[in-house]
């Protein structure tokens, strides 16, 4: 391992869950190597003309198909060098959301460039790979790096009734499509991390927080469930901050988490008219209530129905990152 060198581009600043990983894979690189972060045009076209050291020893990592141009030179330049695509989420879907078409069709574009300059794509989950390879066809270098934990984890308390989204409002997070779904008022709902609170999203029974400095601590105060609507994100950090927090996680069935190793009995449909219409007493209920209703009544326990998804957050992230890198 020694005298290997790893090279971060990146030139947009980092945020919450995803600043956190690059700073946990910095710290689990450098035990072992050297990692330099290039945050500029400028420092990366000094990099692409130093040839200090042997090309075997260099590897370089990106995190966004917009960086497809600067590889195509690093490509046409230094052909031999590793280069790691970081997928952590779709980003077609995250700027179709936005309306931003022509970015989706960029990205869409420089995807399929990196793929043929032969980058190693390292997706986030199962969804993601399977995803891309539905747009481009299969990926032979490709890996899997999933946000895990390398420690136990505490027990989960039973659902109460109070239950968490956490995402901006008007976003990919997509919280206002579970809000509808819990219209009913049954429940007590917080949202953490929105920057807004447009007046048609008021409810009595919403406790809107805002961005907090500590969500898994929020989260052991105020909950007992997170629900996850998210339609871009492959594997959320928050998935890890609530099972840390002792709550049980709820998801859809759909991309991205439809590889996730989550019993169905965590799981509603988030597109579909999901009103059950062949239970009179329960005309009305949306899906998702009714899974909340069986829960509360049913205490069930998280960690006992979810085991492999247990397993797969316990396990050790730096070994899987040494698996691949080293």
């Amino acid at each position: 391992m020694e005298g290997k060198r790893y090279i971060i581009i990146h030139f947009w600043p980092t945020y919450g869950g995803f600043h956190k990983r690059i700073e946990m894979l910095i710290d689990v690189l450098r035990k072992k190597s050297t990692v330099e972060r290039i945050k500029t045009p400028v420092a990366f076209v000094r990099f692409l003309m130093k040839r200090s050291q042997p090309e075997k020893s260099v590897y370089v990592l990106i995190y966004t198909s917009l960086m497809a141009p600067f590889i195509l030179a690093l490509r046409l330049l230094r052909p031999s060098l590793p280069i790691y695509y970081m997928v952590r989420g779709d980003e077609v879907t995250y700027v179709k959301y936005a309306n931003r078409h022509f970015r989706a069709f960029v990205a869409l574009l420089f995807q399929k460039l990196l793929l043929i300059l032969r980058c190693h794509f390292i997706f986030v989950c199962e969804d993601l790979r399977v995803l891309f390879e539905k747009r481009f066809g299969n990926i032979k270098k490709a890996s899997i790096l999933p946000n895990t934990l390398g420690k136990p984890l505490p027990d989960t308390r039973p659902f109460d009734g109070r239950m968490a989204l956490v995402g901006d409002f008007d976003s990919v997070k997509a919280i206002e499509r579970a809000i509808k779904k819990l219209s009913s008022g049954k429940f007590e709902v917080h949202i953490y991390g929105n920057k807004t609170l447009p007046e048609k999203w008021q409810r009595s029974w919403l406790h809107v927080h805002g961005v907090v400095n500590d969500l898994s601590l929020c989260l052991r105060t105020d909950c007992s469930l997170v629900i996850l609507p998210d339609s871009s994100a492959g594997f959320p950090n928050v998935i890890v901050e609530a099972l840390e927090a002792g709550c049980g996680v709820i998801v859809h069935r759909e991309f991205p988490f439809q590889y996730l190793p989550i019993n169905d009995k965590w799981r509603f449909s988030l597109n579909s008219f999901d009103y059950n219409i062949h239970n009179s007493k329960a005309k009305g209920i949306s899906e998702l209530e009714l899974l909340l209703e069986r829960l509360l009544y049913e205490k069930r326990d998280f960690k006992r129905d979810n085991p492999a998804l247990v397993e797969l957050i316990e396990s050790d992230w730096e070994k899987r990152v040494w698996e691949i890198f080293g």
